[in-house]
């Protein structure tokens, strides 16, 4: 079910997802793979978490009911 949240991402903020969280990359790493600066990778993070938030907020309470 969250797998299928970080695909409603837009491409920008659901690569970097993948490639820290499930290719357990560092910025620095992510930062040389996708040829952007370090502050780039960084405010995209933040950027894919707050998208994030309200979408597994709503998968959440599904679990409940």
């Amino acid at each position: 079910m969250i797998s299928q949240q970080i695909m409603k991402l837009s491409p920008k903020y659901k690569e970097v997802i993948l490639l820290y969280y499930y290719q357990e990359l560092s910025v620095k790493e992510i930062a040389g793979v996708l040829n952007q600066k370090e502050s780039t990778i960084l405010q995209r993070l933040k950027r894919a978490r707050a998208h994030l938030k309200p979408l597994l907020k709503e998968v959440r309470s599904g679990w409940k009911k």
